[in-house]
């Protein structure tokens, strides 16, 4: 792991030690919600949350399925955990040196010059930090961090607003075989 996601994955173990145990039995999985500020590709943030089966059987008459009520983020508790790479903390430094490192930036300037060149790059920044996600869902994982936590393991969702086919093949990737079945199942039923 680079230094940004070795922050990332400390940032999140605590932030899950102080998860009230009182609600752990009924926490089925979390999210990894990524998202730009300000719709700046160049300030990808990560906000780690979780949702509770108690909170899925309340929305699912709201919802068009239980399911979509289980599995949807606009669902979820929309608990915000922590904010992990937001510009001007210590995380959105460690990633802003990281992209810059291999070569994933561009200026406001080169942005005005040539729109479309930094569109490329911007694709390549949300890439990039989604694979750290990845990572970190896999470190997570491999650890024992989410099995001690929670007494069993549980999928990390790594998702946006939106789902499709790349948000399942993301969030399989991350967690371990099969872990994110039902999640998968319920993108492809879309």
């Amino acid at each position: 792991m680079n230094d940004f996601e070795k922050f990332a994955f400390d940032e999140i173990c605590t932030v899950l030690g102080n998860v009230d145990t009182r609600v752990d039995p009924d926490i089925y999985a979390l999210s990894f919600f990524v998202f730009e500020i300000d719709d700046d590709p160049r300030y990808p943030v990560l906000q780690v949350g979780y949702n509770t089966l108690a909170q899925a059987n309340a929305c699912a008459s709201s919802a068009s399925s239980a399911e979509e009520a289980k599995w949807n983020f606009a669902f979820w508790l929309q608990n915000e955990l922590k904010f992990i790479g937001e510009p001007g903390t210590q995380a959105g430094m460690l990633l802003e040196d990281h992209l810059k490192a291999r070569g994933l930036w561009y200026s406001d300037e080169e942005e005005a010059a040539d729109f479309e060149q930094c569109m490329q790059m911007a694709d390549r920044i949300t890439a990039c930090f989604v694979e750290a996600c990845v990572r970190i869902v896999q470190a997570l994982h491999a650890s024992g961090v989410i099995e001690r936590k929670f007494s069993k393991p549980i999928p990390i969702l790594v998702h946006e607003l939106e789902y499709y086919e790349e948000i399942a093949m993301q969030t399989q990737r991350a967690n371990p075989s099969g872990l994110a079945k039902e999640f998968e199942n319920w993108i492809a039923s879309m």
